[in-house]
């Protein structure tokens, strides 16, 4: 389950993820502006965490925007509220433009773009673009304890999947030559 960040993405290893939240909370807090729990808590912060845990055929599955190429969402939006960063490639939300239409929210597939609860808003994975520019991982994939949220290349994990998919046919054959 990859999310694009450029030509990094970030992959869900779904057999390694145990549903703990800990990517929740992480990005929930890390968004209010805290580091601590409790003390986001305290203060009364707004804890909206841009990626949700949902549990699916007998998995946790960790769900947030995908950064479509072909974002349904960049293309409902009226007021230009979400647009993809051509630099980066990653949908961006600008909650100044956003007029409230929840249009967004109707097509996403995801079910990854929210409105804020004060003030009724957009709001989605942002990839955590300014600890990413530090070379910084994206919170969620920082919190991850069993390491199930990883950021990756795009061109390096697909020549990983070419080489186990030529490795996986040349078993294959092997074992057809040694039962002939």
């Amino acid at each position: 389950m990859p999310v694009k960040t450029g030509k990094r993405t970030i992959v869900v290893d779904l057999t390694r993820c145990l549903g703990c939240r800990s990517c929740e909370m992480a990005c929930a807090k890390g968004h209010a502006g805290f580091s601590d729990i409790v003390e986001a808590l305290l203060e009364g912060a707004d804890l909206s965490p841009r990626v949700h845990v949902v549990a699916a055929a007998g998995k946790a599955v960790p769900v947030q925007c995908q950064h479509c190429e072909d974002a349904p969402c960049v293309a409902v939006c009226p007021s230009g509220a979400l647009y993809r960063d051509e630099a980066s490639g990653i949908v961006r939300a600008d909650v100044e433009r956003c007029i409230g239409c929840k249009s967004c929210v109707v097509v996403c597939p995801f079910g990854a773009v929210q409105m804020q609860k004060a003030g009724g808003r957009v709001f989605k994975c942002d990839m955590c673009e300014n600890l990413v520019a530090e070379g910084e991982d994206p919170l969620c994939v920082a919190a991850c304890p069993t390491r199930a949220r990883v950021v990756a290349d795009l061109e390096e994990l697909s020549a990983r999947r070419r080489s186990e998919s030529a490795g996986r046919t040349v078993r294959t054959v092997e074992i057809k030559q040694a039962d002939e």
